[in-house]
Order: structure tokens, then C-alpha cells, then sequence
């Protein structure tokens, strides 16, 4: 290995070593990860939403269903994406986009 080459590389780590001691810090505990092993994603499709305070009702009525850990609300898809134990119904899931105003509906779809 040149001399070059060595100086890049300690650089390289000086300068990157910091963001990517962060990054590694911001991972969950093996702890947390292990106790959502039996945890699912459930892939909705959202209709009615038309700005971003639709999307937050919407996002604010599926966190409220009990066992419901995530969950990611996409406007420009019309989508939304859950994190739950497989005991959580489909159904409970879609109601709660329901209730979350009259306009909103929702279906469960494949990623």
C-alpha cells in the first residue's frame, strides 16, 4: 500500500468515523429489535387524503389501535404502513382509517 493511499484512508476515517459512530447510535438496542421479531408490516392503501392534516388524522387514528408499535402515513402514495403484532386484525386497522373522518377509507394491499 502507497503512502498515498494511507493518508486517504486515515483522512477517510477521521472524517466520516464520527458521523458513522451516530448513525450507529441511533440503531435500536438488541433488546428492542428482539421484541418486535413477531411484529409484521401491514401495507395500506389510503383513499380520501388530500393534504398533509389528512394524513396526520390518518396517522393519528391507526397509532391509537392497541398493539400498533409504527406507523408511517405517505400522502403522494396514498399509503400507509403499520408495524403490529400478527394478532392485530386487518379490520381493526381499516376501521380506525375510517374513524379517523368521513372522507377516508382504506384497504389492505401487498407491499
Amino acid at each position: 500500500m502507497n503512502a498515498g493511499a494511507l493518508v486517504a484512508c486515515v483522512v477517510a476515517v477521521a472524517l466520516g468515523g464520527p458521523w458513522l459512530w451516530g448513525q450507529m447510535r441511533e440503531l435500536p438496542h438488541h433488546r428492542a429489535l428482539a421484541a418486535r421479531a413477531g411484529e409484521r408490516i401491514v401495507t395500506l392503501e389510503v383513499g380520501g387524503m388530500t393534504c398533509v392534516g389528512c394524513a396526520t388524522k390518518v396517522r393519528g387514528a391507526l397509532a391509537s389501535v392497541d398493539g400498533v408499535s409504527a406507523v408511517e402515513v405517505r400522502l403522494a402514495q396514498d399509503k400507509a404502513y403499520v408495524v403490529c403484532p400478527a394478532t392485530v386484525q386487518d379490520t381493526a386497522l381499516t376501521a380506525a382509517v375510517r374513524s379517523a373522518g368521513p372522507g377516508f377509507a382504506a384497504f389492505v394491499t401487498t407491499p
